[in-house]
Formats: C-alpha cells, sequence, structure tokens
C-alpha cells in the first residue's frame, strides 16, 4: 500500500472512530436523562425518610401504640406468653394487627402530610412547579409512606414475638404486607387531593378507613358478620389482603385470588391518586 493510501485509509479510520465516539456520547447523554427521569422519585423518598428519622420515636409509639396494647390485652385473657400460632386466636389476631399497623402508618402521616402541606403551608404547589412528572412526584410520596408503613409493621411483628411463635414467614408474606402499604399509600394521596381542609381527611378516616380495619377480619371472621354486613365486608379493599397474609402467617400457602385482588386495589388506588394529583396540577 503506498502512503497516500495509507493515509487516506488512516483518515477514515479516525472520522469513524470520531462518529462512533459522537454516537456513544449522544447514548450516554440518552441514557443520563433516561435514568435521571426513572429516578425523579427517589429524592422525595429519601427527604420524607430524613423528615421521619428525626422524629422516629413518635412514628414507632404511635404506630405500636394500638396494636401492642389489643395484643397485650388478648394475651393475658386468652392464652398468655408464647402461645403457639397454630390453632389460637392469637395466631389468628396477629396478622391482623400487621395490617391495622400498616394501614394507620402508611395512610394517616401522608394524608395529614398532603393535606396540611396543600391547604395551609401550599408546600404543595412549589411541588407541582417544579421540573418533575406527576409520576415521580406520586411514587416518591407512596413509596416513602409504604416503606414507613412497612418498617413500623415489621416491628410490630418483632413485638408480637413475645405472645405467639410459629408464624411462617416466606416472601409471600412481606410482598403481600407491602403491597398492602403501597395502596393505602394511594388512598392517601386521592384523600388529601380531594378533602378541602383537615377535618375533610379526618372525616374521612374516621367514617371509612378506621371501620374497614375491623370489618375485614381482622379481629374475627368475616363470615361471622350478620347478612348483608358480610357482603359489603367481602367487597372492601383490605379483606383479601387480611385473609391473604393470614394463610400466609399460618399456614406457608398464599391465595393467588386474594393477592391478586390486592394488586387490583393498588392498581385501582394509584390510579384515583394519579387522577386526582394531575387534576389538582392542573387547577
Amino acid at each position: 500500500m503506498s502512503t497516500k493510501n495509507l493515509l487516506l485509509h488512516n483518515k477514515e479510520e479516525i472520522e469513524n472512530l470520531t462518529d462512533l465516539k459522537g454516537g456513544n456520547a449522544a447514548i450516554g447523554a440518552t441514557w443520563s436523562v433516561t435514568k435521571r427521569t426513572y429516578l425523579d422519585w427517589l429524592p422525595i423518598m429519601l427527604s420524607m425518610g430524613m423528615v421521619w428519622r428525626r422524629r422516629w420515636w413518635r412514628f414507632v409509639i404511635g404506630g405500636l401504640n394500638k396494636p401492642v396494647i389489643f395484643l397485650a390485652i388478648f394475651a393475658w385473657n386468652m392464652g398468655g406468653y408464647r402461645t403457639d400460632a397454630s390453632g389460637s386466636y392469637l395466631g389468628f389476631l396477629v396478622p391482623g394487627l400487621l395490617v391495622m399497623a400498616a394501614v394507620s402508618s402508611s395512610y394517616g402521616d401522608l394524608v395529614n402530610w398532603f393535606t396540611l402541606r396543600r391547604v395551609y403551608y401550599r408546600v404543595l404547589d412549589e411541588y407541582l412547579l417544579a421540573p418533575i412528572s406527576n409520576t415521580s412526584l406520586l411514587i416518591g410520596h407512596i413509596m416513602g409512606a409504604g416503606t414507613k408503613g412497612f418498617l413500623v409493621s415489621g416491628i410490630v411483628f418483632l413485638t408480637s414475638q413475645i405472645f405467639v411463635k410459629g408464624f411462617h414467614l416466606t416472601f409471600n408474606f412481606f410482598l403481600q404486607l407491602f403491597v398492602v402499604c403501597l395502596t393505602f399509600a394511594c388512598l392517601a394521596v386521592a384523600t388529601a387531593m380531594i378533602a378541602g381542609r383537615e377535618k375533610d381527611s379526618i372525616m374521612f378516616s374516621n367514617m371509612i378507613v378506621f371501620p374497614m380495619t375491623f370489618f375485614c377480619g381482622t379481629f374475627f371472621p368475616v363470615e361471622n358478620l350478620p347478612g348483608i354486613l358480610e357482603q359489603v365486608s367481602w367487597c372492601l379493599p383490605l379483606t383479601a389482603a387480611t385473609y391473604n397474609l393470614r394463610g400466609l402467617a399460618l399456614t406457608g400457602i398464599s391465595s393467588l385470588s386474594w393477592f391478586a385482588q390486592s394488586l387490583g386495589w393498588f392498581g385501582a388506588f394509584y390510579i384515583l391518586a394519579y387522577f386526582m394529583l394531575n387534576k389538582r396540577r392542573e387547577d
């Protein structure tokens, strides 16, 4: 090969490498933007965690208060300490108390968080004006509240080991519990977007959410409820999750239909929360 042809060949290789580097740079930039877009929810979740970390003792005490009192009262009157979960009422009760703790911690704090910041402090307006999508804004708050509810439920479960033993701990058990936390975090966002003031969200909690924790198989089987009340209870979003969690805790076996119902309620509440948040942003 002559010197001239060699130089031309090297020039073509250099141009090809330059084009390749430019393409790689474009691909890298595209990947960076995509990664940043999909992880926009993470700082929101971490900021909520930082706030709750400074006041962790309040949330732990608040989350443990009712479940531990219920558990202690029933343990003292119906079996004493370290009762075997299989075949005992305490074994029936503990999964229901976990669901109660998950709902209280995931829903209660987030609905107050959103309502106060939207109605009084107007901090939510700053969120809505920020260059962040509704999806990231919603996922960040749901994941933050859901994770907090999951941790509080875990503490309640560890405390229950003082009174009851013999539960089956599987991945599906924790997955079902986390789905419950995420479901009611979505409901909290939707409620806060609808509520005109703090008293409205409190009224909804007292009339809908709080009774739901009692009529969804928490303390007694839904089958024992009278007439129409039983039929209504089977249609509530917490019943399937409670029964599936109890089955996993006592036998280690999951019901696909109950888990599918839980996912269905989670999807429905997520869509509702997204719709209400989007409507609030347009206003």
